[in-house]
């Protein structure tokens, strides 16, 4: 009996020390009722009566296969003999296998057979011999550690003159799953994140950064899962990247990994790699776990990107940059400190600061280590991209360099700007902030504008810089008349772009940038400027001319020659012809033209005298409603700003919309300043 003893507790040993080695073992121990079945006596009579007994059972699922499973088998049967207070006591060792399904969540069927030797131990003595035993068990699973089964047992223990015992069991038991200690579920996870742009720290927020692939490998559900990412060094905390109810028995998902880095990871000049994790917390039978696995994260240098996305290039117009606000703004102010109210205020402060970057020595580079020609046509390749103040550190830039700084330029002073792509090229346009049929009127060649959703845009080439303007212009108008016909341009508006590729703020690094000279600025701005009136205002003047000489209606072409004038700057001749209108008769569209230029010459109170002097001949002339409406405002005269403007609802409720910030006093913080901007597109051409 000592030595069965011995043997029982090497058996439990052992099986304790396999649960060190693996997650697949479980150990059930399950009381039983055993009801015989043969032999019989010579008379029929049962040679057992009912007995009890104990069954220990361990098993191993087979990672390959989880529905086979391997055991190995101590049984303990106590069986009295028939009218008789003795008792014959079987202890039988064995190994078997068995298969097992789970139908539903918690519910597990099995179903097997073990064989091995027994001892059968009676007062006379004892034998030893084989035995086979089959068995059948449904078991519901309390928690991840402990399930209860009800199940029954055949066993035959044999001799070599026949069975000795042959019966039935009914079992009860509790198993006990020794994977349970882990702290979490088998559950596959296999993650790729994808190499981390600095430029777009951000954008990882809501677009993914990688992909996660997780896979139930348990017989129940996994509940409440919730995926993180995490990486120490640049986030502040967790970033919870998805949420799920339930991840069902076998069931694989693939889910998007997100991030929320800080601006730190810009600090990275260099491609390195850091060490993240990922953690998947979730219920398994009522019990809360986690599994998390490490990651190696890539990140390139701050200034890489690749061209699978020409919109990726918006998040480096920071317009917002110190270096670049500074420069654009001193440009800006000194242009309209000495400017002609020619065209309107977008196209002469993209001229001037055009003509800035000429003067302050911006050359177009090519990158030898990685030319835009060649990397935007692979788009996994990384570029090197500069920001728009290292640029103007440098003072030299590829084709996306300088680009990229001109919008920046333009953006930072209100001007609304694009990249235009074509195979191996990159370069950009600015809106022009007037309607098409207003361009068609002011500009002698439409087919060097770009027209798109009603709105107007310059395409310059960028790369021209040390042409010149008018030459950067042509160039960049001829390249997309020549693309877009071809149906190779791209038309990327930058503040679109930034919707979904936020511009960073980088200001690391950044070099004292001085200033170009503001006088050599305005002159050469103020030659180009003048060569383009000459350019644009000599053939329109000829051709008015023309018609006026040919014409007895001297009026209308007077007014139109001193509108054409007027669009060009030249406010002296336009107020000469409509003079020389309203000299011959009061003629209403002369009137309200001779209002508007004066207001562009800032005398609002003459201004104001000749809107009025045309209300009182057309008192529905919308035109003649909104000058009254502006030069009132400058006059702070809100009282009169206001009676105009509900007129002009009347008359036009579109203009009137349109210029509701005047009512508002100047509250209107919004759009007041729109205000003071003195610009005139309402010119009126009308008999």
């Amino acid at each position: 009996m000592k030595k069965t003893i011995c043997l029982l507790c090497a058996l439990l040993i052992t099986v304790s020390l396999c649960a060190q080695i693996t997650d697949e073992l479980s150990f059930t121990v399950s009381p039983a009722a055993n009801i015989p079945v043969a032999p019989k006596l010579d008379d029929g009579t049962d040679l057992y009566s009912v007995g009890g007994g104990v069954n220990f059972r361990t098993e191993y699922s087979l990672p390959f296969m989880p529905s086979l499973f391997a055991s190995g088998n101590i049984d303990l049967d106590l069986i009295p003999l028939n009218s008789s207070d003795t008792s014959v006591t079987f202890l039988a060792a064995g190994a078997g296998a068995g298969l097992q399904f789970s139908p539903v969540s918690r519910l597990l069927l099995k179903a097997g057979g073990y064989g091995g030797l027994y001892l059968g131990i009676i007062e006379q003595g004892s034998v030893r011999n084989p035995f086979a035993a089959a068995f059948a068990e449904a078991a519901y699973q309390l928690s991840p550690a402990a399930s209860i089964g009800l199940g029954g047992v055949y066993k035959h223990n044999l001799t070599p003159d026949g069975p000795v015992y042959q019966g039935i069991g009914v079992t009860l038991g509790m198993q006990y799953h020794l994977g349970s200690r882990r702290s979490r579920a088998d559950l596959l996870i296999e993650p790729y994140i994808n190499p981390i742009f600095p430029l777009f720290y951000s954008y990882y927020d809501k677009n993914p950064a990688g992909t996660l692939s997780l896979a139930n490998n348990e017989r129940s559900p996994l509940n409440d899962v919730q995926v993180s990412f995490f990486v120490k060094q640049y986030m502040e905390q967790p970033k919870l990247c998805a949420e799920y109810p339930t991840l069902k028995p076998g069931q694989s998902i693939e889910t998007p990994v997100y991030a929320l880095f800080t601006d730190d990871i810009f600090r990275i000049t260099e491609g390195t790699k850091v060490a993240g994790e990922i953690s998947v917390e979730y219920s398994y039978i009522g019990k809360p776990m986690t599994s998390t696995i490490p990651v190696t994260v890539s990140i390139n240098n701050r200034n890489a990107m690749t061209w699978d996305d020409d919109r990726k290039a918006a998040a480096f117009v920071t317009s917002k940059d110190p270096a670049v606000l500074n420069f654009a703004k001193n440009v800006a102010a000194s242009m309209r400190s000495n400017d002609i109210e020619a065209v309107n205020t977008n196209f002469r402060t993209a001229m001037a600061i055009f003509e800035a970057l000429h003067i302050y020595g911006i050359g177009y580079v090519i990158d030898p280590a990685s030319p835009y020609s060649v990397l935007s046509e692979q788009t996994d390749a990384l570029d090197f991209i500069q920001f728009p103040n290292q640029t103007l550190a440098y003072k030299a830039g590829d084709c996306d360099d300088i680009t990229i700084l001109y919008s920046a330029l333009l953006e930072a002073v209100g001007i609304e700007t694009a990249f235009i792509t074509a195979p191996g090229h990159i370069y950009m346009a600015f809106k022009l902030g007037m309607a098409p049929a207003s361009a068609k009127s002011l500009f002698t060649s439409t087919a060097d504008l770009i027209v798109k959703e009603d709105q107007t845009w310059i395409p310059v080439e960028i790369t021209l810089v040390q042409e010149g303007f008018l030459k950067a212009w042509k160039i960049g108008a001829k390249e997309w008349r020549e693309t877009s016909s071809a149906e190779t341009a791209g038309f990327f508006p930058v503040r679109e772009s930034w919707q979904l590729y936020e511009p960073v703020g980088f200001a690391q690094g950044a070099t004292a940038i001085i200033l170009p000279d503001s006088r050599s600025v305005i002159s050469q701005y103020r030659s180009t400027l003048d060569s383009f009136i000459d350019r644009e205002i000599t053939p329109q003047v000829e051709t008015i001319t023309a018609e006026l000489n040919r014409s007895r209606n001297e009026v209308k072409y007077r007014n139109k020659l001193g509108i054409l004038y007027a669009r060009y700057g030249l406010l002296d001749k336009a107020v000469a012809e409509f003079e020389a209108v309203t000299a011959r008769r009061n003629y209403v569209p002369a009137l309200i033209n001779l209002g508007n230029v004066y207001y562009l010459k800032d005398d609002m109170q003459q201004a104001l005298r000749y809107y009025q002097s045309a209300l009182r001949l057309k008192p529905d002339s919308s035109t003649a409603l909104l000058g009254v409406a502006r030069a009132s405002y400058q006059l702070d005269d809100y009282d009169t700003v206001n009676t105009s403007l509900a007129q002009l609802e009347n008359e036009s409720p579109e203009m009137a919309a349109k210029f509701s910030y005047l009512g508002s006093g100047g509250s209107d913080t919004g759009r007041a300043s729109q205000a003071l901007v003195r610009e005139i597109n309402e010119w009126d051409e009308e008999e």
